[in-house]
C-alpha cells in the first residue's frame, strides 16, 4: 500500500477521518462480543467476554496513542493494518470458535508491535503512556499460543492484569534503562524496515524527544468510544424490537431500556466519560483516566447485554444475567465516583450523589437476588434508571451552583 503525498500527510483532517474509519472495526468487535454473551449467558462466557473486551480495548488504545504521538506523521498503512488485525480479533473471539483463539492472541500482539514500532519511528517518546513504546507484557500471550484452553485464557488474563498494574504503578514516565533501551534500538537500525525508501542505505539514527499527550485529541477519542458502545446497545434494542412481538411488557421494558441509554449518553455528552461535574477527562493522568475509561465502557456494555436479555426473554431476570445488568450500572457509577475523587470534584457531589448511586445500585442487585424483583424485568429496569437520572440531575444542579459561585467571586 503506497503512502500519500507529503501534502496529504500534513493535512490536519486526514488523521481524524482515518481514526473514524478505524473505529468502524471497533463497532463490529463490540457487537460480536456482546452478542456472544447475550446468546450464551454462562460464567465461562462472561469471563471470556471480560478478557476479550479488555484486549480489544488495549489494542484500540495502542492505535489511539500511536496517532496521538505521531500526529501529522501518522501512516495510513499502520492504521489500516491495525484495523485489519482488530477485525481478526473480532472474528476470532473464542466465544464462537475456540479453535480460532490463537488467531485472536496473535492479532493482539501484532497490533501492539506495529503501534510501538511506528511510534518510535517518529522520534517522539510518549512518557504519559509507557505501554505504547516500552511494550506491555506480551510473554503470556506468546506462551498461550502453545497452551490449550482454558489455561490459554488464564494466561491472557494474566497479561492484561500485569499491563493494568504496570500502568497504575509505573507512573507517567520511563525508567532510565527503558529510555536507553529504546534509544539503542533507534541508534542501531539493523532491520530491513529501517532502511530508506530510496535505496538500501540505512537511515541516519533518530534521536528520541519526549512529548506530552494531546489532551484534546485524547478526550475526543475517549468520548467517541463511549458513543460506540452506547450505539451498539441501542442497535441491539432496535434489532430485538424488529424480531419480537410488541406486547405491553415488551414495550414497557424497551422504553425503559432506551431511556436508560439516553441518560447515559446525556451524562457523557455533558461531562465526558467520567460523568463527573467539573472534571475534564482529558486532564486526568492517562494512567488513571484510561483504566477508568475501560471500566466505564465495560459497564455500558454490560448494561446493553442485560437489557438485551430483559427485552428478549421477558422472563424472570435472575442469577448471572441480573447481576450483569446491575453490575454494569454499578461499574459505570463507580468509575464516575473514582474519576470525581481523582479530579477533585465537589465533595457534596461525591457524598450526596456518586456514593449513593453506587450503593443504591448494589442494593437493587441484592434485592433482585433475594426477593422477586428479578421476576419483573420491566420494574427492574425502571428502578435502575433512578441512580443514573439522579446523577444527571444532580450534576446539572452542581454545575449551576459552581457557575453562581464563580460569578460571585468575579463580582467580589
Amino acid at each position: 500500500m503506497s503512502e500519500p503525498s507529503e501534502a496529504t500527510t500534513h493535512a490536519p483532517d486526514r488523521v481524524e477521518w482515518l481514526e473514524l474509519f478505524f473505529d468502524l472495526v471497533v463497532v463490529a468487535a463490540v457487537a460480536v462480543l456482546s452478542e456472544t454473551l447475550r446468546a450464551d449467558a454462562t460464567y465461562r462466557e462472561l469471563g471470556l467476554f471480560l478478557i476479550s473486551y479488555t484486549a480489544v480495548w488495549f489494542a484500540w488504545v495502542s492505535v489511539v496513542m500511536y496517532a496521538d504521538v505521531a500526529g501529522e506523521l501518522t501512516r495510513v498503512r499502520t492504521v489500516v493494518v491495525s484495523m485489519f488485525l482488530l477485525a481478526v480479533m473480532a472474528a476470532a473471539a473464542p466465544g464462537h470458535f475456540e479453535a480460532r483463539a490463537n488467531a485472536f492472541a496473535g492479532a493482539f500482539v501484532l497490533v501492539r508491535v506495529f503501534a510501538a514500532r511506528d511510534s518510535l519511528r517518529t522520534g517522539r517518546l510518549m512518557t504519559a503512556w509507557p505501554l505504547l513504546q516500552a511494550g506491555g507484557f506480551t510473554l503470556p500471550w506468546l506462551v498461550s499460543l502453545a497452551v490449550p484452553a482454558p489455561w490459554k485464557y488464564w494466561l491472557w488474563a494474566l497479561g492484561l492484569a500485569l499491563d493494568l498494574v504496570a500502568v497504575l504503578a509505573r507512573g507517567e514516565g520511563l525508567r532510565d534503562d527503558d529510555r536507553e533501551r529504546l534509544q539503542h534500538r533507534m541508534d542501531h537500525p539493523d532491520l530491513p524496515a529501517r532502511r530508506s525508501r530510496g535505496g538500501d542505505r540505512p537511515q541516519e539514527p533518530i534521536g528520541l524527544t519526549e512529548v506530552d499527550i494531546n489532551r484534546d485529541h485524547l478526550e475526543e477519542r475517549l468520548g467517541l468510544f463511549v458513543i460506540i458502545v452506547l450505539g451498539e446497545s441501542v442497535a441491539a434494542l432496535v434489532l430485538t424490537a424488529a424480531q419480537t412481538a410488541w406486547t405491553r411488557d415488551f414495550i414497557g421494558t424497551s422504553v425503559a431500556g432506551f431511556l436508560l441509554l439516553v441518560l447515559l449518553w446525556l451524562l457523557t455528552f455533558s461531562y465526558g466519560f467520567s460523568s463527573a461535574p467539573g472534571v475534564r477527562p482529558g486532564s486526568m493522568p492517562p494512567r488513571f483516566g484510561l483504566p477508568l475509561h475501560l471500566a466505564s465502557t465495560l459497564g455500558i456494555l454490560m448494561i446493553g447485554v442485560g437489557l438485551g436479555a430483559a427485552v428478549t426473554e421477558l422472563e424472570p431476570l435472575t442469577g448471572l444475567m441480573l447481576w450483569v445488568l446491575v453490575s454494569g450500572v454499578a461499574l459505570h457509577s463507580a468509575a464516575s465516583l473514582v474519576a470525581g475523587l481523582l479530579g477533585r470534584a465537589p465533595a457534596f457531589w461525591v457524598w450526596t450523589c456518586a456514593v449513593p448511586a453506587v450503593g443504591f445500585t448494589v442494593l437493587v442487585g441484592v434485592a433482585g437476588s433475594l426477593w422477586t424483583l428479578g421476576d419483573h424485568p420491566q420494574l427492574l429496569v425502571w428502578i435502575l434508571i433512578l441512580p443514573v437520572l439522579w446523577q444527571f440531575l444532580y450534576a446539572q444542579r452542581s454545575d449551576a451552583l459552581l457557575a453562581l459561585r464563580s460569578r460571585a467571586a468575579a463580582d467580589v
